[in-house]
């Protein structure tokens, strides 16, 4: 029999602790499923509700409706409705910022928490009635943490005095980072990797991308196929590597000649060789 895991005081583990307490007990937050096709004629609380968005058995359309509803319901009154909304679609906010954890472990609860102030953003702008909300909000929640490791590793990336060569943290190949770089290095405009990211990597159909954007679905398709096409030009020309060049900082453990300079080391000296002792004369 398998230990539950562990529980920290990380604003993703806050938020589920939290969120537990809300389903729980004599009246537990819940909402009403009866005009939801395929749901209970009855109120569920958000914990079992939950459990039934996670299962396979559950389409598109009956999530997509529980969803707008929970949306409906955190928008209006906030609160513990708010938390609520956040709590049932916990699962695919961690899975949203994983990839950007394992790139910079040392910030989880930076990201974490950058990803829920995004998602809360997320849905105080969102309309409802949209197709895959759930996948959409969990995107923009990811976009908004990756804007935070995007400028974490420029930061570890500024100017310094001395060119090294640094490999960026794991997993380097993951299509997010891969975007943010083209941004930096001025290949894509920032709208245009978000466009990638939402309908390739994301779960957001690319009709519900350009109504976001305002513009019709072919002209959406033509804005993406311009992107991925200067994206490839990039990624397959002689100037794009795997490893990022950055400049030596004092944050970088390495260096061309192994260590930093020390100040009472005089010049001429090879490190690690004893001076010899001066012989007595004759």
């Amino acid at each position: 029999m398998t230990s539950e895991r562990t529980l920290t005081d990380s604003p993703f583990d806050t938020l589920e602790k939290t969120f537990a307490l809300l389903v729980q007990g004599p009246r537990p937050l819940s909402l009403d499923t009866t005009a939801i096709a395929g749901l209970p004629d009855r109120l569920v609380p958000l914990g079992e509700l939950q459990a039934m968005c996670l299962h396979p058995s559950m389409g598109f359309e009956a999530r997509d409706r529980v969803v707008d509803a929970l949306v409906a319901r955190a928008k209006a009154e906030g609160g513990a409705w708010s938390v609520g909304l956040a709590g049932v679609l916990l699962p695919g906010l961690r899975r949203a910022a994983w990839p950007l954890v394992q790139s910079c472990p040392d910030k989880t609860e930076d990201i974490e928490a950058e990803t829920l102030a995004a998602f809360l953003a997320a849905v105080a702008r969102c309309q409802p009635g949209r197709r895959r909300l759930a996948a959409r909000l969990c995107w923009l929640a990811r976009i908004g943490a990756a804007r935070l490791l995007n400028k974490e590793l420029a930061e570890v990336g500024r100017p310094g005095t001395e060119a090294v060569s640094a490999a960026p943290p794991r997993p380097w190949s993951h299509p997010d980072l891969v975007l943010a770089r083209a941004v930096r290095e001025k290949v894509l405009e920032a709208h245009e990797a978000e466009l990638i990211s939402a309908t390739r990597v994301g779960d957001v159909a690319l009709d519900d991308a350009a109504a976001e954007l305002d513009i019709g679905y072919w002209a959406c398709a033509k804005r993406r196929e311009r992107a991925e096409r200067k994206l490839v030009a990039w990624l397959t020309s002689p100037t794009y590597s795997s490893i990022e060049v950055v400049q030596k900082t004092p944050e970088t453990p390495c260096s061309s000649s192994g260590s930093r300079p020390r100040p009472d080391r005089q010049a001429g000296r090879r490190p690690g060789k004893r001076r010899s002792k001066p012989r007595p004369r004759r």
